[in-house]
């Protein structure tokens, strides 16, 4: 018998929540949810696009990763990842900093419009490799995407489910 690693686990997780969808992008730097696409899209008789960001074989788009919200504020994209430095419980995403937000312990690259896609998207997928204490908090140190808005703001969008290296895969509300 074959042991099965943790990441076809996730692979094959991910895959699951993508059954029935028409177009699922990932970003450049996601290769388990690229892969998990990727499984999804050979199930689904070509009945699904993927696009991954920064693939020269899995990316329709002609001009990087603008289109991408173009395609996502048009209502053409059914599914997207996001992870963060942390996120909490109530699937609020940081890519900013740690720490003050004027004396950061540390720094990251920054939100390119995760906050928009996060808003627009209707299945983003919450995925986290480090399952600890330092990554999955009671309260984010910046919220770079908010999980969820008041009910008076339109918002097809939000989170699906939250998948971690501890298999956990949670409904968000």
């Amino acid at each position: 018998m074959k042991d099965v690693c943790l990441e076809e686990i996730l692979i094959e997780s991910i895959a699951e929540n993508l059954d029935g969808l028409r177009h699922v992008a990932v970003g450049a730097s996601s290769p388990i949810p690229g892969a998990a696409a990727l499984l999804a899209r050979s199930r689904s008789n070509g009945e699904m696009r993927v696009s991954i960001l920064g693939s020269e074989d899995n990316n329709f788009f002609s001009d990087g990763g603008k289109e991408i919200f173009d395609v996502a504020g048009q209502g053409r994209m059914d599914a997207f990842f996001l992870s963060g430095a942390q996120i909490d419980g109530k699937a609020n995403v940081n890519l900013v900093s740690v720490g003050d937000y004027g004396q950061p312990k540390a720094r990251f690259p920054g939100s390119f419009g995760s906050g928009y896609l996060y808003f627009v998207v209707p299945r983003v997928i919450l995925f986290r490799l480090e399952h600890t204490p330092r990554t999955l908090v009671e309260k984010v140190d910046f919220i770079s995407a908010p999980g969820f808005s008041d009910d008076n703001v339109y918002r097809p969008g939000g989170p699906h489910k939250l998948i971690t290296d501890q298999w956990l895969l949670v409904r968000l509300p």
